[in-house]
């Protein structure tokens, strides 16, 4: 995925009658219910070869077809991607298998820019809250782009980004079903196969690979259109020499071309069951706090495109218009408030029980 520093901008997206609109119609692009998964425990050793043959595997669902990051109205992907997610009390398993015709690669040292290759990229965020947030990149002969990301890039405050940072312990592996770089034939694809150390990502957190847990979780698929140059595969250009876009093929939209959303992610449920087991049939349910943090990030939105507009936020509950459906978000006795600045603001819903979830310009969702 592209790393360009997007100013959030909603308004290049959001209805222009929007002044007469509910936040959430205005904004229901980046507002549909994310994806989810049930992951399961293992039911035997996994080795990290790309093979994918472990009983394990075998019996993992797949989290459902890939689209186009923007989402309903672009074009369906041209090729097929599964994924599957397993774990135990040391890794979180995430398996992938690429349909590709043609699987090329030619980076080959860690840390270089992977995703100017077809690649597979992997996005964690542990705790939910939009920041301190892990991407792993792979691409078909495992060469690994990993870093760490403070907030997203449209945070109006600088982001720090970790590119150091190396996944301590991860184990990649990649398959090449076909042939590799070899344009006088046709390919099935590719697999790749991560084991994420329990370790290597919970620095700042509480152990996270736990029963009950949800992580927010995000997959993306690059995939550039290509030319045969000289007997070698590279990216596309067009008739001034400059590279044809990517595509980008995410497990569930974000609504936009960028990545950098947490909120959009999928939510994965760890469920203490074992993959394959005859109880291993757990029905997902989004977190209590769901429809609360859905209005909020309808908030969110909304003093963003504000902002874009005229250069400050709203300053109050009642500039926002909310309809009785969307204050029906909310639980009942709960309490909205909006401080704003400027430069600055914070939204928060104190709940019956006293409970605080609350956004701030940073798009930081914190519980309190």
């Amino acid at each position: 995925m592209k790393r360009i520093l997007i100013l959030f901008t909603i308004a290049a997206v959001a209805v222009s009658a929007a002044m007469a609109q509910p936040i959430t119609e205005k904004f229901k692009r980046f507002l549909t219910i994310p994806n989810n998964y049930v992951c399961y425990r293992t039911a035997d050793k996994i080795t990290i070869d790309g093979k994918l043959d472990e009983k394990s595997w075998k019996n993992a669902a797949t989290v459902g077809a890939f689209v186009d990051i923007s989402g309903e109205g672009f074009p369906t992907p041209r090729f097929n991607t599964q994924a599957k997610m397993l774990w135990d009390d040391e890794y979180l398993y995430v398996a992938a298998e690429l349909e590709e015709p043609h699987v090329w690669a030619d980076i080959k040292n860690h840390d270089e820019v992977v995703y100017y290759n077809n690649d597979f990229e992997v996005f964690i965020d542990p705790d939910g809250d939009t920041h301190n947030y892990f991407e792993i990149e792979a691409n078909a002969i495992g060469t690994i782009f990993d870093l760490t990301i403070e907030k997203p890039y449209r945070a109006p405050t600088p982001t720090f980004v970790q590119f150091q940072w190396d996944c301590p312990g991860l184990k990649v592996a990649t398959k090449v079903h076909g042939t590799l770089n070899n344009p006088k034939d046709t390919d099935k694809g590719w697999t790749v196969e991560f084991a994420i150390p329990r370790k290597a990502i919970a620095q700042s957190f509480d152990n996270y690979l736990k029963a009950d847990n949800y992580l927010r979780v995000g997959f993306s698929r690059v995939e550039w259109k290509h030319e045969i140059v000289d007997g070698k595969y590279q990216r596309k250009k067009d008739a001034n020499g400059n590279y044809l876009p990517e595509d980008n093929w995410t497990w569930g939209p974000t609504g936009m071309i960028a990545m950098h959303m947490p909120e959009r992610w999928g939510f994965v449920y760890l469920s203490d069951k074992t993959v394959g087991a005859a109880d291993a049939n757990v029905k997902f349910t989004y977190p209590a706090d769901f429809e609360i943090e859905r209005l909020l990030w309808a908030m969110f939105y909304e003093q963003e495109d504000h902002y874009a507009k005229t250069g400050r936020y709203h300053a109050g509950i009642w500039d926002f218009k909310l309809t009785d459906k969307e204050w029906a978000m909310l639980p009942k006795g709960a309490k909205l408030t909006v401080e704003a600045m400027s430069h600055n603001y914070e939204i928060c819903v104190t709940k019956p029980d006293g409970k605080q979830i609350y956004i701030d310009v940073d798009g930081y969702l914190r519980r309190r």
